[in-house]
Formats: structure tokens, sequence, C-alpha cells
């Protein structure tokens, strides 16, 4: 952000460590489902399989949304 003096000021915040505990659950959970993805089309069960990249596809979005909003919270708060 500029300053009056047209330099800038770089502010770094650190996550909560729980946050950083969900971001593992979360890769944990997208690395579960791609594995059931893929093992699914291997197997010909194509259902399953679209039920699992959905799966994926919404856990990606919402694991993206809450890391980015929770770096927007932290920046309002201060």
């Amino acid at each position: 952000m500029p300053t009056a003096t047209g330099t800038f000021t770089i502010t770094i915040r650190k996550r909560p460590w729980w946050l950083w505990i969900l971001a593992v659950l979360w890769a944990l959970l997208e690395v579960l489902f791609v594995q059931t993805a893929l093992a699914s089309a291997r197997e010909s069960e194509y259902r399953a399989a679209a039920i699992s990249w959905t799966a994926v596809a919404v856990l990606a979005a919402a694991g993206i949304l809450v890391w980015f909003l929770q770096g927007r919270s932290q920046t309002r708060a201060a």
C-alpha cells in the first residue's frame, strides 16, 4: 500500500495454527477423492467417478475460498 511519501509498506501476517491443520486435512481429502475418482473410472464405475470429481471440484472451490477469505478478515481487523 503506498504511503504519502511514495514508499510501499508490506504487511505480513501469520495464519492461525488451526487454519494450517484444516489446510492439511483439506489436502488429504482432495487426494482421497481424486484417487477414488480415478479408481472408479478405471473400474468403469462412471457414476461414482462423476460424483467423486464433483466432490473434488466443490471441495477445491470451498478450500480456496476459505483460504482467501481468512486472509481478508485478518486484513480488515487490523
